[in-house]
This record gives structure tokens, C-alpha cells and sequence, in this order.
């Protein structure tokens, strides 16, 4: 009897020391979370959801006494599914680990519907927190980015705003009066004009001198108004 339970207790000394010698779930998972958070802390997101992958049980790795080595596979992002590589150099063992990485941050998203054509004012925008690792296109996260942009598309109430929504709102619209500036030193001169192109600022459009009914090209420097550079 003494023999028996001396057996088992040897036996169970030995499973314990056998397992210690290994690598486990958590350990694994330790060092995939070390290798990411430096890494996802720099994309200053609000909040970061990480799901580590289960590594297969049957695998008996022995522990590393050393540092895990740890890269990223592929070109992807930071973001949605991604594989870590986790290598021992001294064990001669690596494996593939799982990761799901879920990022958040506040985007600019429309307060209502925005037709076609429609120039968007700051009070028709705010900030939302989204799952922007999900996103399939840019988009923008400042609202003054977006602010006094024209809409190229309709865009619905609550959604995400892209940044092929919107492009530069025109300042200057085909047809209307300008004041046309020509700086001749540190002179200004202004002339009324037509203008003959819409145009945003900074854009060239053709517009006729009234008086003159004389068509030169100006760059739009705001609403109503186009420099004639001398």
C-alpha cells in the first residue's frame, strides 16, 4: 500500500514539473498583448477591443527561457483579423496566434439628411465614437475638416461621412457679381466682374471685367471674390 501511494505521488510530482516546463495559454497571450500594446497606443484610438486566439492544446511547447520573438504577418494594418507570429529561438518552436483587433474613435457623421449639392454647415455635424476598423473608406475626424464642404452625393442622416461625400464647396458660383482684385506692388485695385466658372478657393475660373467686358483668368480667394496677379 505504501508502495501505491508512493508511485502516484511521484507521478503527479512529475506531471506538475511537466507543466510547468510549458507554455501556456496565458503566457502566450501575455506576450502577443506586450508585442501590440506600444504599437496600438500610437494610433490614439478611444478605445481598443482585442480578442486573442485560442492556441491549440494539443501543442506542447516548451517554456521559452528567453524572450518571445514576435512579428506581425503581411501588410495589413493594425486593425480587424491579423496574424502574430511567436517564435522561441532557444526551444526551436513558432506559431501562428490569431488576433481580432477592434479600434474605436470619434468620426465626423451627419446630424440629418444632406441632399446632393448641399454646402454642409458645422450645426449639420458631430462627432460619434464607431468601430472605424470596420470602415471600408476614409473618413474624417475633425469636424472643421468637414465644415463648409459641398456634398458630391446624398448623404443620409447618422451616417459616416467619406471623404468622396464631399469635395471643396464653391465660393464663387457661374453668373455671379465679383469684385476682382489686381495687386499692381502694394496697391490693390478693384473692378467689378462676372464671374463665367464656378470655383472654390484657391481655383482659376474665367471671369469678365464689366467695364471692359474684357475675360481674364483670376484665382478665387473667397466668396465674391477673384485676384488678377500683376
Amino acid at each position: 500500500m505504501i508502495t501505491t501511494v508512493f508511485f502516484f505521488a511521484m507521478m503527479a510530482i512529475s506531471t506538475v514539473s511537466q507543466a510547468d516546463e510549458l507554455e501556456t495559454q496565458e503566457s502566450l497571450s501575455q506576450a502577443v498583448t506586450a508585442f501590440l500594446k506600444p504599437k496600438l497606443d500610437a494610433l490614439n484610438a478611444s478605445r481598443i477591443d482585442i480578442d486573442i486566439g485560442s492556441v491549440d492544446p494539443r501543442l506542447r511547447l516548451k517554456k521559452c527561457t528567453v524572450p518571445h520573438e514576435l512579428e506581425q504577418l503581411g501588410n495589413k494594418g493594425l486593425s480587424g483579423k491579423v496574424n502574430i507570429r511567436v517564435r522561441c529561438p532557444t526551444a526551436s518552436w513558432g506559431i501562428f496566434v490569431p488576433v481580432d483587433i477592434r479600434i474605436f474613435e470619434p468620426v465626423v457623421v451627419s446630424r440629418a439628411t444632406l441632399p446632393r449639392g448641399s454646402v454642409i454647415s458645422r450645426h449639420l455635424l458631430t462627432l460619434r465614437e464607431v468601430e472605424s476598423s470596420s470602415l471600408n473608406y476614409s473618413y474624417f475626424r475633425d469636424i472643421d475638416q468637414v465644415a463648409g464642404t459641398e456634398a458630391t452625393k446624398p448623404i443620409q442622416a447618422n451616417s459616416v461621412i467619406f471623404t468622396n461625400m464631399v469635395q471643396a464647396a464653391d465660393a464663387v458660383r457661374k453668373g455671379d457679381e465679383v469684385i476682382i482684385k489686381a495687386q499692381v506692388g502694394p496697391l490693390f485695385v478693384r473692378i467689378k466682374g462676372l464671374a463665367l466658372q464656378d470655383g472654390a478657393i484657391g481655383e482659376q475660373i474665367q471671369v469678365r471685367n464689366i467695364q471692359s467686358r474684357r475675360i481674364i483668368r483670376a484665382t478665387v480667394t473667397g466668396p465674391g471674390n477673384v485676384l488678377v496677379p500683376m
